[in-house]
């Protein structure tokens, strides 16, 4: 019998593949397309923040990704390194720290709470298990290159070149385009990622060495200077007195990820900030550089075609809202897509939901995003107070309990309240 799709998903990264998971667990067959015939180990994103943790659970792949995990709760911004003994380096003075949870009456591993610490990569790998699992409704191919797209007022039909040149047709009544930002299904609709390139290349680097967290302070740290910022997240639950290993990442000038000279620059950029006796003893497991953005798509509907993640935004690391903002994209379109297949409502949900999700990254994830990077580049350290958000943080005064309460939670789109409120109010005063 032949499989037929509910939703065609175009790329096998997490967006994509939590989508598929979200799809399958509503009773609904999914079919993913993917060009590369071995999924590459992507070293980008590794937190997820509260609302991500909802929509992983929604997906049925919390638990599983909280035991492969762990938790991390708060972040620091500090100096540059500093000297210590003769032949050491040491972290340089704390400026501030922030505990988004410290008000939560919730424990660690509840899901919500805290940082979940997992690289992209491992989500993707958890999510492929679970489509393994469930044949009956999803299917995914690797080494589908899509080449066409035809819609009509009824469905999409997405043609597809595999590794052998061979040409085949899939149709089903949506399509989502989840393939990155360099994303086939975003041109093939007409559309373009506008805004800004930064004049720099960030290079995310997996370094394993004797890299001691801050006594007393977070071990998630952000590096302030004009010149040399960085961000440290720990990548394994930590070692007090052992080797840890360290997603570390730092801006460099575009010659200098030049592959002649990348790695004899990356090593001096490790001498520059990372702490440690000196010379450093360090394996770097993997190092990636990327150009980094600051663009969204007009809009993210497109006839029976949907943009998520990076295939519709992209924005700066600082602040890890990269990855958690296609999360939720997702998140909102599951929710979509189980009131229009499963509830029957019209397809003009899906409009709510587009129009939703591009304010969301325009008046939110954008601003915030851009402030996490240029705070680490423009503030003075010896004068945080200068900054709004740092002097929050520092008077602790009544405005921090706010935040904290709103923390990452203004990112989300709550679909049903979205389309209830379009509903025209009945002779009751009731929405119909």
């Amino acid at each position: 019998m032949a499989f037929t799709p509910d939703v065609i998903v175009v790329g096998a990264g997490p967006t994509g593949l939590l989508l598929a998971c979200r799809l399958i667990r509503m009773g609904r067959r999914v079919l993913v397309l993917e060009k590369d015939e071995v999924l590459q180990p992507a070293i980008r994103a590794l937190g997820y923040y509260g609302p991500t943790q909802y929509a992983l659970d929604k997906a049925g792949i919390f638990e599983t990704a909280r035991d492969q995990g762990f938790f991390q709760l708060s972040f620091s911004w500090r100096k540059m390194i500093k000297d210590g003994r003769s032949d050491e380096k040491v972290w340089g003075d704390l400026v501030a720290a922030w505990n988004p949870w410290e008000d939560s009456d919730m424990k660690p591993g509840d899901c919500g709470y805290g940082m979940l610490c997992l690289g992209q990569d491992k989500l993707r790998d958890i999510c492929m298990e679970k489509l393994t699992m469930a044949p009956e409704y999803a299917q995914v191919l690797l080494g589908h290159s899509v080449a066409e797209l035809v819609q009509d007022d009824n469905s999409a039909t997405v043609t597809t070149v595999d590794t052998s040149g061979g040409r085949k047709q899939f149709s089903a009544p949506f399509v989502v385009g989840a393939d990155g930002g360099k994303s086939t299904v975003r041109k093939l609709i007409g559309l373009t990622l506008d805004g800004y390139t930064w004049p720099y290349t960030i290079v995310a680097v997996d370094i394993y060495g004797p890299i001691y967290p801050p006594k007393g302070d977070p071990p998630i740290v952000y590096v302030l200077d004009k010149e040399h910022i960085a961000f440290f997240s720990p990548l394994r639950a930590l070692r007090e007195d052992g080797w840890n290993l360290y997603r570390f990442t730092l801006p460099m000038a575009p010659e200098d990820v030049e592959p002649a000279v990348f790695q004899e620059k990356l090593k001096e950029k490790i001498n520059l900030l990372i702490p440690g006796k000196r010379p450093l003893d360090y394996e770097i497991k993997n190092s990636q550089p990327y150009r980094i953005h600051q663009r969204q798509v007009a809009k993210y509907r497109v006839g029976r075609t949907m943009l998520v993640g990076d295939a519709a935004h992209l924005n700066t690391p600082w602040g890890g809202l990269g990855l958690t903002t296609g999360l939720l994209d997702v998140d909102a379109l599951g929710d979509a897509f189980e009131l229009v297949l499963n509830e029957g409502k019209p397809d003009s949900v899906l409009d709510i939901w587009a129009q939703a999700r591009h304010a969301v990254w325009k008046n939110i994830v954008d601003p915030m995003s851009t402030s996490n990077q240029l705070r680490c580049l423009n503030i003075d350290p010896d004068k945080p107070k200068e900054d709004p958000f740092f002097k929050i943080l520092l008077e602790r005064d009544a405005e921090l309990q706010q935040i904290n309460q709103l923390f990452d939670k203004e990112m989300l789109t709550r679909m049903r309240e979205l389309v209830d409120a379009e509903k025209p109010l009945g002779a009751n005063g009731i929405r119909r």
